[in-house]
């Protein structure tokens, strides 16, 4: 894996062998440490050319109502328009954290295909699987059989 991003609270990683992204929350970050956090994942998927991500939210934290607006608005877009399009979580057992991901995911418009996993590996298996579109916009999925 190649390291992208690195630092107290977040890394970004490149898995050549899958051409994904894998960003992993280290600590809850502060407000600003979240959004530059996600501009850097941004600039990853646009050097990577890929839009595939897992992201690990597992030590993320419950985010501020306006990073969540502020994610689902104005960074989707910037997101989407450098390819962002398949989207695994991993997410804690903090009920706190998991609720303020789905409540964020679910003020996004629907371009990105998500799901949610317990282990990082059901998390890639189902994020490098090709995508199939069926016009009824992006999928959500939660498997709660890996916890």
């Amino acid at each position: 894996m190649e390291i992208y991003f690195d630092t107290d609270y977040k890394r970004i990683e490149y898995n050549a062998a899958h051409h994904i992204l894998i960003a992993t929350w280290k600590v809850a970050p502060t407000s600003n440490e979240f959004r530059t956090g996600m501009m850097a994942m941004v600039d990853a998927m646009a050097h990577f050319k890929t839009g595939r991500v897992v992201y690990d939210v597992i030590y993320l934290g419950a985010l501020l109502e306006e990073d969540q607006v502020w994610t689902a608005t104005e960074w989707r877009t910037l997101a989407v328009a450098v390819g962002h399009s398949k989207v695994a979580f991993i997410l804690p057992e903090d009920i706190f954290t998991s609720m303020s991901m789905e409540d964020m995911m679910e003020k996004a418009d629907k371009e990105v295909s998500f799901a949610y996993f317990g282990r990082m590996e059901d998390a890639i298996r189902w994020v490098i699987i090709p995508q199939q579109r069926n016009g009824t916009g992006a999928s959500a999925f939660r498997n709660t059989t890996d916890k």
